[in-house]
């Protein structure tokens, strides 16, 4: 789920249907349903293009459960994609880096962290961390990522400013 502080709507996404609902909290009603490439998991906001980031991913169930990832992006001025950007093949989780302006995504198809850059809407790095990776949060007092890894009890650190993994802190089943 997910406020856009422009319009003042709720975005939520809706797993079972591959839709994100638009609700207008002025008289709670769904003022429309966006159709995505996948199974919506998670969602940002860009504070600077006023634009919504959706990762999502579809399971191909004909062949061998493959999946594909993309990053859906959503004009909320006509609620309409404008773009699917391909990231792997389990992005679940998503991240915006108020310093430099990208977007962090989870891939846990890859064990990795895919960097989006919003200007072009391609991935420009990819920073392997620890086995199934299953979320993150972002330190705003020293500007690091941490991403929670499920399968090696361990939470990677990584330092946007070179996208590189630069400590591995072992906590128990992450």
């Amino acid at each position: 789920i997910l406020y856009d502080p422009d319009n003042g709507y709720i975005y939520v996404a809706n797993s079972g249907t591959d839709t994100i609902s638009v609700i207008n909290p002025n008289n709670n009603t769904v003022i429309t349903n966006i159709s995505i490439s996948g199974e919506p998991n998670a969602m940002v906001y860009d504070p600077n293009n006023g634009y919504i980031y959706v990762a999502n991913f579809q399971i191909n169930y004909f062949n061998n459960l493959q999946s594909k990832g993309y990053v859906s992006v959503i004009n909320p001025n006509n609620n309409t994609v404008i773009e699917n950007i391909p990231v792997g093949s389990e992005p679940i989780a998503i991240l915006y880096d108020p310093n430099d302006g990208y977007f962090y995504v989870v891939d846990m198809g890859t064990s990795s962290i895919l960097v989006v850059n919003p200007n072009t809407n391609e991935v420009i790095a990819n920073i392997p961390v620890g086995g199934s990776p299953n979320a993150m949060v972002y330190d705003p007092n020293n500007g690091y990522i941490y991403v929670a890894n499920a399968n090696n009890d361990a939470v990677s650190v990584i330092d946007p400013n070179n996208n590189t993994v630069i400590a591995n802190i072992f906590v128990g089943i992450a």
